[in-house]
């Protein structure tokens, strides 16, 4: 049985590019979820890769999986087969950054594709960095250590992030806008060196990567939370930036910009503004700090979450275990939100 991307028992999150080649996944822990009755899936599709070699994930019946794909190529790739006869659910997602995962057909060897229960009612968005896309995640063997040599994409697993991590605690639809070495600024930070560009030029995008044509992200996912997690690649080039009373102006007001943009796509949402556990100097929390009072505070629906070893847990990207303490933390803060916060 041939499942076309416009199939309307699939489930998408995230943003998803739905034009005439299929649907392709472009940021990390986008996923296409589908419930059928047979013995295996798999995709017919297109590898766009920017950088390191791809790996994409899949979640069968609860067991993950991760395929390595290598480069740009097109894909017929069985995710699951020799299951037993009846019901399965399979979820295909995004599991890295730097590259786009195009699906024209989902193969499913059996005759029926079934209904799923309804998305979670709650819906969160999250802009953040390679923390937040879950990079070098799956390294489980330096928690609280510096990352591995020889990362190349092996280790990343947006599953294992805390945004999808809170997705199902809480739970909630989550639409994971994140990249990783991303600043506020263009010419900041670390993403697509050497001509760096930041969550300025990115936020508003649906293909986002200058090595493809760009696209505009239409917003048509409304969150009742945003998450802002960007501060810990903008000390690239200048550590100092907040130190002077210019730079530190500009980069609160570009902060503020960019809410203020978001929420004119949903004005009733509510602003979490976080930074993570990886090392950082503190300056970075103190403007977020000031950033929630400029936005008016809890009156604002605007808050500053702060993790009990924010800055000071890991000087590499947290693994699985610490990247669950702060989804548990998170959940446990946005589980003390007003009730009204979840009304559309």
């Amino acid at each position: 049985m041939t499942i076309t991307p416009d199939n309307p028992k699939l489930q998408y999150t995230g943003r998803i590019d739905f034009d005439s080649e299929g649907a392709t996944l472009c940021w990390p822990g986008a996923q296409i979820r589908l419930r059928f009755r047979g013995t295996s899936v798999a995709i017919r599709g297109r590898n766009i890769n920017f950088g390191w070699p791809t790996y994409i994930g899949a979640v069968i019946d609860g067991e993950e999986k991760c395929y390595k794909i290598g480069g740009s190529c097109e894909l017929d790739l069985v995710l699951a087969d020799n299951l037993p006869y009846g019901d399965h659910e399979a979820v295909i997602y995004k599991r890295m950054e730097g590259h786009y995962l195009t699906v024209r057909e989902i193969i499913v060897g059996g005759t029926d594709i079934l209904e799923l229960p309804p998305k979670p009612r709650k819906r969160i968005e999250v802009y953040g960095d390679s923390v937040s896309a879950g990079s070098v995640v799956d390294a489980q063997e330096y928690v609280g250590r510096s990352d591995p040599e020889g990362s190349v994409g092996q280790w990343d697993n947006s599953w294992h992030a805390y945004p999808q991590l809170v997705a199902r605690m809480l739970p909630a639809e989550v639409c994971d806008t994140s990249q990783g070495g991303i600043a506020i600024f263009d010419r900041t930070g670390w993403f697509e060196m050497p001509n760096t560009r930041g969550m300025e030029s990115c936020y508003d995008k649906l293909r986002y990567s200058i090595y493809q044509p760009l696209k505009d992200w239409d917003f048509s996912f409304v969150p009742h939370v945003v998450i802002m997690a960007i501060g810990q690649n903008d000390a690239n080039p200048d550590p100092d930036v907040l130190r002077n009373s210019e730079g530190y102006e500009r980069w609160v007001g570009k902060y503020i910009e960019i809410i203020n943009s978001i929420r004119s796509h949903a004005p009733k949402s509510t602003v979490v503004l976080a930074l993570t556990i990886l090392g950082h100097d503190r300056i970075w929390d103190d403007a977020l700090e000031d950033i929630k009072n400029r936005l008016g505070g809890k009156d604002g629906r605007a808050y500053h979450f702060v993790y009990s070893r924010c800055g000071r847990a890991t000087p590499g990207h947290p693994r699985y275990v610490e990247q669950l303490e702060m989804a548990q933390e998170m959940t446990a803060f946005l589980r003390t939100l007003p009730e009204s916060t979840w009304e559309d």
